[in-house]
């Protein structure tokens, strides 16, 4: 009775109109999405194949020159290595880890799941640049606190140290720790589709746990396995600030760090990165179209049916050793790592070690009252609101209209609005570096290119939210107002808006909170009115002011935090699952 309530109020408000609208808006949704996203990658391969010719570039021909020097040239060959090198290493590692967890919190009686997956929430939703930030604090070679204790203890040399963070395994090691949630995340909703039932009759046959893992449940959930390396290689092929923070110290590049060195070049070598980028364009489009087919063969995981039941693995007293080398990576993905940023933002100087004669809020205060970081604040939080509630109306938009067929093409539009997942943020900045920085549309230098930045890049995440939200509202719901002549526009806005609002909520909660710590494409397309909160970390980094750095961290982890406890009680159940 509450449903129908729901639908009969509005149909009253009602009123009927003879035009329908929907088409009008197929046609300005297609036309904002081509912009949005096949406008920039079409710039991005025009730049690859422009060679630039003359002292002002005005003058320009059609070739490869410019693949040919990015491919061919020992200087830009490392990086291609080292990414394929640090991707691979923290795609397996990552798989490992988060595997075996989510296995431990689905499948066995390990105490304190929920607390293990919130734990893993809070890891996932940490920008991995801060965590590196912190792993300075604790494992850079002379001043990291951990190399400090360690030469206490051992009564080692100065120049001794334990642990390094800027070393390509430094590297690989502050990935894993922010990389494996996305493969937990993935595994854990795998493990949860798969009944007991086989593992039950495994377990009356004999196998023990572990057998039982390794022979029933593994075999179950390899798509969910598969598609969790796939993620994770993409997302460690793609990151910019850990390697910037940590892999360039080292003196070494990876494909992103190389592409930022492209556009920051006095000489212009957009050209360069155009070419530099797209094959990392085309890699994340085939590696996200082999995950989308490896999860739609996975419905033999299913054998139980929905009727079935997940019962969980005892695991007698193992149980607590096994929750112990859970607390292991979450140990240094969350409580180092904050631990580290907190007390270094209160510390006049790292060196100086933690003292009452060393402790300040200055850092705060420095903050507060420097012009770019109170700047960037402001930026950060309006371009976040802008295209988390952009992003929530259109993504909610193109989703009722795909889903209930109302015009011809409605794949083309739903694939268009799922089409920036394949999209590497810096590759992103890229093509948005070459589309707007010309008339008609020079929008390079102001927030508008951040915007359409942040809009692109998380729409995604926005339509399949709300794209999950519309498949509970069933279409006759909407039938008794179109019978009285509203309009689908109408019945959109009065009749289905109001009965997933909580998707609509989670859409703009998910595009929210990470626009507020988007590095990627923000370090290529920031000016210095436009700066926004990422960039100041990492201006200030590359400065050496490593306090302020933690001060300013502090600052995003808390606001990161406080959003994250805001879709507990806004969306009303698991962020993961939304």
């Amino acid at each position: 009775m509450g449903g129908l309530s729901a639908v009969i109020r509005p149909i009253r408000a009602l009123k009927r109109q003879r035009f329908d609208l929907t088409p009008v808006v197929w046609v300005l949704a297609t036309l904002l999405l081509v912009l949005l996203i096949l406008g920039p990658m079409s710039f991005l391969v025009r730049e690859s194949f422009l060679v630039r010719e003359g002292l002002f570039l005005t003058e320009a021909s059609w070739g490869l020159d410019n693949y040919i020097e990015a491919y061919t040239n020992p200087l830009y060959r490392s990086p291609i290595l080292w990414t394929l090198i640090v991707a691979c290493s923290v795609s397996l590692i990552s798989l490992t880890i988060g595997s075996l967890m989510a296995w431990a919190v689905s499948r066995t009686d390990v105490p304190f799941p929920r607390f293990l997956r919130t734990a893993v929430l809070i890891s996932f939703v940490t920008p991995p640049f801060l965590g590196a930030t912190a792993w300075v604090f604790l494992a850079g070679p002379r001043q990291g606190w951990l190399n400090v204790i360690y030469r206490y203890i051992s009564g080692a040399g100065e120049e001794s140290y334990l642990f390094n963070i800027f070393s390509m395994e430094g590297v690989i090691f502050a990935m894993v720790l922010y990389v494996f949630p996305l493969v937990f995340i993935v595994v854990h909703a795998g493990l949860n589709s798969v009944p007991s039932d086989m593992e039950d009759a495994a377990n009356i046959s004999g196998a023990g746990t572990l057998s039982t893992m390794t022979g029933i449940t593994l075999p179950l959930v390899m798509p969910a396995l598969f598609a969790g390396l796939i993620m994770a290689f993409l997302e460690a092929m793609i990151l910019f600030g850990t390697p910037a923070m940590l892999a360039i110290p080292a003196g070494q590049h990876v494909m992103t760090t190389q592409i930022r060195a492209f556009m920051q070049s006095d000489e212009y070598q957009v050209g360069l990165a155009s070419a530099f980028a797209l094959p990392m364009l085309l890699a994340a489009v085939a590696l996200l179209w082999l995950r989308r087919k490896v999860l739609g063969r996975r419905s033999y995981a299913t054998i139980g049916g929905k009727g079935g039941q997940r019962r969980r693995q005892k695991l007698g007293p193992y149980r607590w050793v096994v929750f112990g080398l859970c607390l292991i990576p979450l140990f240094c993905s969350i409580l180092l790592p904050y631990t580290a940023l907190g007390i270094a933002s209160l510390l006049k100087t790292q060196g100086n070690g933690l003292r009452w004669s060393n402790l300040t809020l200055a850092n705060y205060r420095f903050i507060f009252a420097n012009e770019a970081a109170t700047n960037a604040m402001v930026n950060t939080v309006i371009l976040a609101t802008m295209a988390a509630t952009a992003g929530a109306i259109l993504a909610a938009l193109i989703a009722y209209i795909a889903q209930r067929r109302l015009v011809r093409g409605y794949q083309f539009l739903s694939f268009l609005a799922t089409m920036p997942m394949a999209i590497p943020g810096i590759v992103l900045a890229v093509g948005l570096f070459t589309a707007y920085t010309h008339k008609p549309l020079a929008l390079y230098g102001t927030l508008w290119i951040l915007f359409l930045a942040y809009l692109t890049k998380y729409l995604p995440i926005a339509y399949q939210t709300s794209n999950a939200a519309l498949m509970s509202i069933h279409p006759e719901l909407e039938e008794g107002a179109r019978i009285l002549g509203a309009n689908r526009l109408g019945v959109f806005k009065d009749i289905t808006v109001p009965l997933f609002k909580e998707g609509l909520i989670a859409s703009w909660i998910l595009i929210f909170m990470p626009s507020l710590r988007e590095l990627s494409s923000s370090v290529l397309l920031w000016t210095t009115n436009t700066k926004v909160l990422s960039v100041v970390i990492l201006d200030f980094y590359e400065e050496g002011w490593l306090e302020n750095v933690a001060a300013l961290g502090v600052l995003l982890l808390g606001i990161t935090l406080v959003v994250v406890i805001l879709s507990y009680r806004l969306i009303g159940r698991d962020i993961l699952q939304a």
